[in-house]
């Protein structure tokens, strides 16, 4: 009796770690290519930046653009990406055309790096949503590359259905 308890013990012992192992294994591959998505949409705003810096009075916070990753409150595997500009003087009525200029600048990015999006979901890059606060322009930018993150933007349409039809 004593060695089949023994026995049941050491095979749940090796299950436990077998499984400990394995989801150590998934987290890391979900961080590298979240890693570069982030990147890539980095890049990608980067240059856009670059561009409508002279259209817009908007200025980069901290001396350079990056990302805060919004996948921790949607699930895992989701790339969007928040951005924080300074945008002194911006009010909300700006936001419909500021979400326009670096969908497109993203949009020319994309094609131009042949950057695409999955299944064909449309823009590989989009602005998912923009909002100002404390003087800053806060964007969200969605990198279309996987099931997730297109599922995240079927959620956004059904919880405000008013601003998927501005986005199109």
């Amino acid at each position: 009796m004593q060695t089949w308890v023994t026995i049941i013990g050491g095979v749940l012992i090796a299950l436990v770690v077998y499984e400990l192992l394995r989801r150590q294994v998934l987290k890391r591959a979900a961080l590298k290519i979240r890693r570069a998505g982030q990147r890539t949409v980095d890049s990608a705003m980067t240059a856009s930046f670059k561009v409508l810096a002279n259209a817009m009075t908007i200025q980069e916070v901290a001396g350079a653009i990056h990302s805060v990753p919004v996948a921790d409150v949607w699930g895992r595997g989701v790339m969007v990406f928040e951005y924080v500009l300074d945008a002194p003087g911006m009010i909300t009525a700006d936001l419909p055309e500021v979400r326009r200029l670096f969908n497109n600048q993203l949009q020319e990015y994309a094609i131009s790096n042949q950057i695409e999006a999955f299944q064909d979901a449309g823009p590989a890059l989009r602005v998912t949503d923009t909002w100002l606060r404390s003087g800053q322009l806060h964007l969200d930018v969605a990198y279309l590359m996987n099931e997730a993150t297109l599922e995240y933007l079927k959620d956004l349409r059904r919880l405000n259905p008013s601003a998927s039809k501005k986005q199109s």
